[in-house]
C-alpha cells in the first residue's frame, strides 16, 4: 500500500514538472511615471487583467503608477537590474541607456502620427527589439506620450524670443537639453515626482509635455499659458527586465508577450482620441491656450534643424543608420 502512494505522489511530481510548472506562481512588478487614471495606467491594468486571466493566475501582476518607484532613470535602472520585472517608460528617458532612441527625440522629426506609426511599427521595430535586448530590456510594444508643447507661470510663450533666460524643466536627454540650449532656455533636468513643487516654488517657470500629461500630472494648477508649438512627438515602450524574462518558461513568455505591438494601437489611440478634450480642459481650468501660427512656428523649426546636426554624430551607436532609416522610411510613408 505505501509503495503504491509513493508512486501515486512520484507520478504527480514528473506530471507538474514537464507541465511546466503551471503551479508555480510568477509576479510582475511594472512601475510608470504616468498617475493612476490616465489613459497609459489604465491601459496596463488592462493588460494586467488579459495576463492574469490568459495565465490562469499563474502569473500576478502589480503595477505602480504616479512615479511611486522614482522618475523614469530610477525605474529603468531597476528594471534593468531585475529588481523590477517591468516598466511603462518614454523613449526621451529610454535614451539615456539605447542611445539610438535620442533620434526619435529630434524635435519635428515626423509630420503625423499616422507617419510615426508606420516608421515605428512598419520600419523600425526589430532594429530597436535588438537595441533594447542588448542593454537587458525585453520590448513588448511602442505606446505613446504624444506631442510635447509649452507650459509657462509668467508669460506666453509665441516665438523662442520669448523664451530666453526662462528656467524651463527638461528632460534629461542629449537631445532634449541640445534643442533648448538652442532655444536660449535655461534648462533644468528634474525628476517627474519632483515638477509640480518645483513649479510652484520658482525653481522652474515652465515644462514642456503634452496636454493630457499636464493635466494627468495636475501641473496645469502652476501655470497660467500653454503654447501648442508640438515641438517633440514622443513614443514610449513597454519592456520586460531580460534578467526576469531569462528566467521564464516558453509558456510565461508567450503569455507575457501577449499581442506583442497589437496593443500598441489601442494605447495610442486612447491618447489621441481625448487630446482636443484636454485642450479645452487647460482652457476652463484659467490656462490660456496658444496656438502658433506656421510663422510662429518658423523659429522653432530652425532650432530644430541645428540640433539634428549637432547630436546625430554625437548620440554613438548605429544612431546615423537610424537616422538615415527614418528618412528613408518616411518617404515611404509618407505624410
Amino acid at each position: 500500500m505505501f509503495l503504491r502512494q509513493l508512486k501515486y505522489l512520484v507520478c504527480v511530481s514528473i506530471t507538474l514538472t514537464i507541465s511546466g510548472g503551471l503551479f508555480a506562481q510568477t509576479t510582475v512588478k511594472l512601475a510608470t511615471v504616468a498617475p493612476e487614471g490616465s489613459p497609459w495606467a489604465n491601459e496596463l491594468a488592462k493588460i494586467k487583467k488579459k495576463i492574469e486571466s490568459e495565465s490562469q493566475g499563474q502569473i500576478k501582476f502589480k503595477i505602480y503608477p504616479g512615479g511611486q518607484m522614482g522618475g523614469e532613470n530610477e525605474i529603468l535602472q531597476q528594471v534593468i537590474r531585475g529588481k523590477l520585472q517591468g516598466a511603462g517608460l518614454t523613449a526621451g528617458a529610454l535614451a539615456n541607456t539605447v542611445k539610438e532612441l535620442n533620434v526619435l527625440e529630434i524635435p519635428y522629426l515626423f509630420n503625423s502620427y499616422a507617419q510615426a506609426d508606420c516608421v515605428l511599427d512598419d520600419h523600425l521595430q526589430e532594429d530597436f527589439r535588438k537595441l533594447f535586448e542588448a542593454k537587458g530590456l525585453i520590448f513588448v510594444t511602442w505606446a505613446e506620450n504624444g506631442y510635447r508643447s509649452i507650459g509657462t507661470k509668467s508669460a506666453p510663450v509665441k516665438t523662442p524670443d520669448d523664451l530666453k533666460g526662462v528656467k524651463i524643466r527638461i528632460q534629461e536627454s542629449p537631445v532634449h537639453i541640445a534643442y533648448w540650449k538652442q532655444l536660449g532656455v535655461s534648462g533644468i533636468p528634474i525628476a517627474i515626482p519632483e515638477v509640480l513643487p518645483s513649479l510652484q516654488t520658482g525653481v522652474v517657470e515652465g515644462f514642456d509635455n503634452t496636454p493630457l500629461f499636464t493635466l494627468a500630472a495636475e501641473w496645469q494648477t502652476a501655470i497660467k499659458y500653454f503654447t501648442l508649438t508640438r515641438h517633440i512627438y514622443q513614443p514610449a515602450a513597454i519592456l520586460y527586465s531580460k534578467k526576469f524574462w531569462d528566467t521564464l518558461n516558453d509558456e510565461q513568455k508567450k503569455t507575457l508577450m501577449g499581442e506583442g505591438n497589437k496593443l500598441a494601437p489601442g494605447a495610442r489611440q486612447a491618447v489621441r482620441s481625448i487630446e482636443k478634450n484636454m485642450i479645452a480642459t487647460l482652457k476652463k481650468a484659467d490656462v490660456v491656450v496658444y496656438e502658433p501660427s506656421n510663422a510662429d512656428l518658423a523659429g522653432f523649426k530652425a532650432a530644430a534643424n541645428a540640433v539634428s546636426g549637432q547630436v546625430i554624430g554625437k548620440i554613438g551607436g548605429q544612431s546615423k543608420q537610424i537616422f538615415d532609416k527614418i528618412q528613408k522610411a518616411k518617404a515611404a510613408c509618407g505624410g
